[in-house]
């Protein structure tokens, strides 16, 4: 009879527990879940169990937002701090924006365009997004990248990357020049690397586009694809400043636009350590 009790009790926590992950965010306010495997232990350089994720509710009148991001149990507040204040920036300010864009579509609106004063559905409204992926997190080391985004009515969405690094013996923020402490060639063979990659993978054109192109059209778009990668990979610490790390591998996210037209997306670049 009391291990039946015991067994029920136990049944009627976990119910609650699930209705409180599963019923998302209500009136804009945090809701925590800790979950002790969101990810497959990966050699020991993911330890299920060593981060939590947290969701965040912004959503108002003109913006629906999908926001979520990790937070770490080997890692000091501040550091935890830090991840929770990146999002919240820039969602606050795609919301600040969204209002503003959304007015200035409202007020200028021609004859006919029937644009009301605020969006009447979810599927009208502007969005904002986040999304992480985690290389580290581990009793020695935490490397993430977190993406953030959304439309503002443009010509099409946007997106940014930051990435963030973690020392958890040392409890301390690190950065690029930290994975690398016997070299001080660190940016230069970055850039080299990159660069070489960046080159073979996108500044080509298939023969498809080739019978559709006179060779100076050609030309000019093979140039202009080098010259913006020269550009956004010369050995500067900003041009590399957004990376995650394993113990073989640096993996380099480079921003919209940084090495080329937006239709290159946002490459990455994986070399070894």
């Amino acid at each position: 009879m009391k291990k039946n009790l015991i067994l029920i009790i136990s049944l009627l926590v976990s119910l609650v527990l699930v209705g409180v992950i599963f019923s998302g965010p209500k009136n804009g306010k945090e809701i925590d879940t800790i979950t002790e495997s969101i990810s497959e232990d990966v050699d020991g350089v993911i330890v299920p169990g060593s981060f939590g994720l947290r969701v965040l509710s912004l959503s108002d009148d003109y913006v629906k937002t999908d926001i979520k991001y990790p937070y770490f149990l080997g890692a000091n507040e501040d550091f935890n701090i830090k991840i929770k204040n990146t999002v919240k920036t820039a969602a606050i300010e795609h919301k600040k924006m969204s209002k503003e864009n959304w007015q200035a579509r409202f007020q200028t609106q021609q004859e006919g365009d029937n644009i009301p004063s605020v969006p009447q559905s979810d599927d009208d409204k502007f969005y904002f997004f986040t999304d992480f992926k985690i290389a580290q997190s581990n009793s020695s080391y935490i490397s993430f990248v977190l993406s953030y985004g959304g439309f503002l009515g443009g010509a099409h969405e946007y997106e940014n990357k930051v990435s963030f690094a973690y020392d958890v013996k040392n409890q301390e923020i690190i950065g690029l020049k930290d994975i690398f402490p016997n070299d001080p060639d660190y940016l230069l063979n970055i850039s080299i690397k990159s660069k070489e990659f960046l080159i073979k993978e996108y500044a080509t054109i298939s023969e498809e586009e080739k019978a559709g192109s006179s060779k100076e059209a050609i030309d000019a778009y093979i140039n202009n694809i080098i010259s913006a990668i020269n550009e956004g990979t010369i050995p500067v610490e900003e041009n590399f400043s957004t990376f995650t790390f394993t113990p073989d591998k640096i993996k380099i996210y480079f921003a919209q636009y940084q090495v080329g037209p937006y239709s290159l997306g946002m490459p990455e670049v994986e070399i070894d350590r």
